[in-house]
């Protein structure tokens, strides 16, 4: 019995991506992120939170805009426009854990980019959230579309 219950926990966490993580909270802003354990924290100011593990980056950056969520989607692919983001597709609308947002994917000098926008409706909190990684790495592909659907509004 006790196997068969190990069993079920760990085919549990396994499908919840990466097994072993870490959280984060960039306090000023009560958001939550989590991320695989070879994370580590590079810059917290008040506009920037940076991280970067294993073959991965990640920066948050707060912009000062007053948007809606319905007008994420432009605001997005306005900021990978501007990032001059090639090829940019996968356009996807985030929901869930109190933000709502919008994301694309593309490429820049020859990696590949997750570019998202994210609102924190209660507290009016914008963010952008890039996750640059190696295309042909496919566990950080997994990895950063974890992170993007599990960054969690603590307001």
């Amino acid at each position: 019995m006790k196997t068969l219950i190990t069993s079920i926990v760990l085919i549990t966490l396994s499908s919840f991506g990466f097994i072993a993580d870490k959280t984060y909270v960039w306090e000023r802003y009560k958001l939550q992120i989590t991320v695989p354990d070879d994370f580590k924290v590079t810059k917290n100011t008040n506009n920037d939170f940076e991280m970067k593990g294993d073959g991965m980056e990640l920066m948050m950056h707060i912009f000062e805009q007053n948007i809606s969520a319905d007008d994420m989607d432009e605001a997005v692919i306005a900021g990978a426009n501007a990032m001059k983001l090639q090829e940019i597709d996968a356009e996807h609308t985030i929901e869930g854990d109190g933000l709502d947002g919008y994301y694309v994917e593309g490429f820049k000098d020859g990696h590949r980019v997750m570019f998202s926008g994210m609102i924190d409706p209660k507290s009016h909190t914008n963010f952008f959230l890039i996750i640059i990684f190696d295309d042909k790495d496919k566990q950080a592909e997994t990895d950063a579309l974890e992170i993007i659907e599990h960054v969690v509004s603590l307001n």
